[in-house]
């Protein structure tokens, strides 16, 4: 297992590089760990690529479709994005190819072998299941759909939802809430929240009673187990231990933590500081440890931006990601981690929901990952990017 660093160390003792020179050594770090010579395995044809052998399988198990111009069931989407695509054909390009594709040394036996697509906010979480399910040439292996779980109606939409597609693992309902969305200090607030801000209970569905969980949210969250359905967990870290004392009241539930647990801006607006706030990684970290805690949550590697918007671009930021993903796994272990690109648009917004200017491409992501976990075995590293998935999931 990786040995423990501190951030503020590593942010202090490393030198300004270019991206380029950065993105070199990443490669070359990732080439020298990765041991090519044994622990391979045959595998069929797998791309049109020169890829004959795949030590590790990448399960994509966080990304989104939508397509606001035609689909009915995507009106709130519509208020944000009137115009917005993104389809299997999209992520192929993007995503699968560029991976299948690469020639970088890090990712030789890499193989895409599936992926989990997630909820794009849809107005009828059934629906969506239904159309993603329809899709042709995707790659999606499990579908993770929206429910409103404080909904009086939760019960027949769950019902709804796992008839609409056998592919269907999971729920998702966007729950970050810091504040009113919009209004100055609070951006880390998603702009899916505005859903549920007239339910009872909300816009907190999970500190509303005290700081407590909505009595109305966990009704829903309790018929799950019903269903054997998954909980996508999104949360911002001021809500990961009233998240944590419902999860550990439900063990039945398998909970996936989206997004490292979405630490938001650990160097302040526009990057303005030299060191992570103390305040922010104390409270994610509090939160994080309550929830690895519990032996049936799990956690994505995604969305890294959101922490430190641009942070490819200088080697300090790139230390303090590194230090953050390092410090989960070694929280949860890899059997309980799984990597994500969070694709739904381009680098810029799989990597910060556009909060930065800058993001990696969906092989430059993996090789930064593959780099950062250079410590780990070749079967701790088989988890990470695709057995946690498969295992969480249910994908055959």
């Amino acid at each position: 297992m990786m040995l423990s660093s501190s951030i503020i160390i590593l942010l202090s003792s490393v030198a300004l590089q270019s991206h380029a020179s950065l993105h070199n050594v990443i490669i070359s770090n990732a080439l020298l760990a990765l041991d090519i010579r044994s622990n391979t395995v045959s595998s069929g044809p797998t791309s049109p690529n020169t890829k004959s052998t795949t030590a590790i399988e990448f399960i994509d198990c966080h990304h989104h479709f939508y397509d606001t111009k035609n689909n009915d069931f995507h009106k709130f989407l519509q208020r944000f994005n009137p115009d917005g695509t993104y389809l299997p054909g999209d992520y192929r390009r993007d995503v699968v190819r560029p991976i299948d594709a690469s020639e970088s040394p890090a990712l030789a036996q890499f193989r895409h072998a599936g992926s989990v697509h997630v909820e794009s906010m849809p107005d009828d979480g059934a629906a969506e299941a239904r159309w993603v399910g329809s899709l042709p040439s995707t790659t999606v292996a499990a579908i993770v759909a929206s429910c409103d779980l404080s909904g009086a109606d939760a019960d027949d939409e769950l019902r709804k939802i796992v008839a609409a597609s056998p592919s269907v693992r999971g729920v998702r309902w966007m729950l970050d809430y810091v504040g009113p969305h919009g209004t100055p200090g609070n951006e880390a607030t998603h702009v899916a929240t505005l859903r549920h801000a007239a339910e009872p209970g909300g816009p907190d569905l999970l500190r509303s009673d005290g700081g407590h969980v909505s009595p109305a949210f966990e009704r829903g969250y309790a018929l799950l187990t019903n269903f054997s359905l998954r909980f996508d967990l999104q949360c911002a870290p001021c809500q990961l231990l009233a998240a944590a004392e419902l999860c550990a009241r439900y063990p039945g539930v398998p909970v996936a933590v989206c997004h490292l647990g979405a630490p938001f801006q650990l160097l302040g607006r526009n990057n303005a500081e030299m060191a992570p706030s103390e305040e922010k990684l104390a409270e994610w970290r509090t939160g994080m440890r309550a929830m690895a805690a519990l032996p049936h949550v799990y956690v994505k590697i995604s969305r890294l931006g959101w922490a430190l918007p641009n942070w490819t671009s200088v080697a300090r930021r790139v230390n303090a990601i590194r230090g953050l993903c390092q410090e989960t796994v070694e929280m949860f272990g890899p059997e309980r981690c799984m990597v994500a690109t969070n694709w739904f648009a381009d680098a810029v917004a799989a990597d910060s929901d556009g909060v930065g200017e800058t993001g990696p491409r969906a092989d430059e992501y993996l090789e930064y990952m593959m780099e950062f976990f250079t410590a780990l075995t070749l079967e701790e590293k088989r988890m990470l990017f695709g057995g946690t998935a498969k295992e969480f999931y249910g994908i055959e």
